[in-house]
């Protein structure tokens, strides 16, 4: 999110106060202190973190993490904050876009970069579909563009998709579809096929989290109001709603691989896990509290063992989910 300082974020947000320093109190070297996004490899063994803020003094990283051990097994620095990342569906080799408009893409085994695309643009959210034939990337400016892999030439942009940023994105498990989450309070379902506008759904506040479920058929969305609506896909009704969280925005979703849980974060500070199996009215199966600030990114691994949040805290946390406490955690 490129916005002027730390308290208009927090009002579009719905957050009274931030714990974080204000810019002001901030030291002149660079510093890397907001995480936005972790996401688990494809076989569970890693995590990606992106590091990073939109002020340009700051600069930004990507790590990757052991997740048996908890150690950092690199930290790839950028000249500007990393807003999002993404593994390749086999986990050879990862993405990461930020504050810079600099799409990199990294081998994994090596951290070597293999590739630069130059959107110009802040790159918000980054996705590659599951048969690793397309990548898409969200922007601050509203635009939406489509990459073919692994030529990486542009398909298609969807200029002005929406009025402001867009905080979120999810691709449907089958690839064909695309929902985007943004500052205009709408979030908006795309066919990747005919490039077509599907459905436009209008919420009371910014939209940030959205999440397909892993049979295509439900959309979920994350609001400032707190609220977690559940859209159809094909019909594009609102088929049920559920208080997410205690105050403010929902910043991410995320379901598990089996369909079973989902996975919430918010600006209360709190992860909430969720039973799913009837899509239209999770149950509250347990809260995590471990963060200090906005959490800002969540991740079920494979497996559905684990779960990592990360936030405004400048702090990771890998959760074990069958015990609902926390297996292991890094703080700068």
């Amino acid at each position: 999110m490129r916005l002027a300082t730390r308290t208009i974020l927090a009002l579009s947000l719905g957050i009274v106060a931030l714990s974080a320093p204000s810019p002001a109190e901030e030291p002149a070297d660079k510093v890397v202190r907001l995480i936005w996004f972790p996401r688990f490899s494809p076989d569970g063994q890693r995590l990606l973190t992106a590091h990073g803020s939109w002020e340009t003094k700051e600069g930004g990283e990507v790590r990757i993490w052991n997740v048996k051990t908890g150690k950092a097994e690199r930290t790839i620095s950028q000249e500007r904050g990393i807003r999002s990342v993404a593994w390749s569906p086999k986990g050879k080799y990862f993405v990461a876009g930020g504050y810079g408009g600099k799409l990199r893409f990294y081998e994994t085994e090596t951290g070597k970069q293999l590739h630069e695309i130059s959107a110009g643009v802040s790159i918000e959210g980054v996705r590659i579909s599951d048969d690793e034939t397309r990548l898409v990337t969200t922007h601050g400016s509203g635009d939406i563009r489509v990459f073919e892999l692994p030529s990486r030439k542009q398909l298609h942009q969807f200029k002005g998709a929406h009025k402001g940023g867009i905080w979120g994105m999810a691709l449907s498990p089958n690839g064909k579809l695309l929902a985007t989450a943004g500052q205009d309070a709408h979030v908006r379902v795309f066919d990747l096929e005919s490039y077509n506008l599907l459905h436009e759904f209008q919420h009371p506040g910014e939209t940030n989290g959205v999440a397909f479920s892993p049979e295509n058929d439900r959309l979920l969305t994350g609001c400032t109001d707190g609220l977690i609506r559940v859209f159809d896909v094909g019909t594009g009704k609102q088929t049920g709603s559920v208080k997410g969280h205690d105050r403010g925005s929902i910043t991410d979703l995320q379901f598990s691989e089996d369909g079973k849980l989902l996975a919430s974060a918010g600006i209360d500070t709190t992860v909430r896990v969720w039973d799913v199996s009837n899509l239209d009215k999770p149950k509250l199966k347990e809260t995590l509290r471990g963060h200090d600030n906005l959490v800002f990114g969540v991740a079920i691994s494979p497996k559905a063992d684990l779960l990592a949040s990360v936030g405004w805290d400048d702090k990771v946390i890998v959760w074990d989910l069958q015990k609902g406490e926390e297996r292991w955690s890094w703080k700068r």
